[in-house]
């Protein structure tokens, strides 16, 4: 019996209706994904806990009428942890500043936060702590960290898993138009 599209009503023609296929490839790639996600994270340095790389999950291929669909969610706290730039609510503990700006030395500073240029506190010790303060404050209104791109969202898919994904939809796609037009030319 013929339908109105010209494809067999038999069991021979079932896989036509079907996206067995392409599920079945997609389950096979969405594993690639989340590895390749994961490899990207731990090389950005973003596991501090493990909880985002503990936070991937994939769900099963579901096939409706018409598509495939697969998902692979993580944290969405994921990218908050990898802004481009970023203050620290903890600074560097101001005795460890002190020994900075000692070691560097008080004429290397411009000037001595709170003092006109020029002047400077009746000690160095009270100069010491000035600038190691300002510089304490500097680093808690200011970006300390500026990372530049890394690729972790985008790259491995775009690179690493939707070519080849890609790829093999193509080459079964071809394998099911051969498949059909031998249903259609056996009778």
């Amino acid at each position: 019996m013929e339908s109105a599209t010209g494809i067999r009503g038999d069991a021979r023609a079932e896989w036509l209706t079907s996206n067995r296929d392409a599920a079945r490839i997609l389950t096979a790639y969405i594993g690639q994904a989340e590895n390749a996600f994961k490899s990207k994270i731990q090389a950005a340095g973003l596991t501090l806990t493990g909880e985002l790389l503990a936070s991937f999950r994939t769900t099963a291929a579901t096939e409706g009428e018409g598509y495939v669909e697969v998902r692979l969610q993580m944290a969405g706290y994921g990218r908050i942890k990898d802004l481009r730039r970023m203050n620290y609510s903890r600074t560097p503990p101001l005795l460890a500043m002190e020994a900075f700006v000692e070691k560097v030395g008080v004429s290397h500073f411009a000037y001595v936060g709170g003092y006109p240029r020029g002047v400077f506190p009746r000690t160095e010790s009270q100069t010491v702590e000035r600038i190691a303060w300002s510089l304490k404050m500097s680093l808690a209104r200011r970006p300390n960290v500026v990372r530049g791109y890394r690729g972790i969202y985008s790259d491995p898919l775009l690179n690493d898993v939707l070519p080849y994904l890609f790829r093999d939809l193509a080459t079964a796609c071809n394998l099911t138009a051969s498949r059909a037009f031998k249903v259609a030319f056996s009778d």
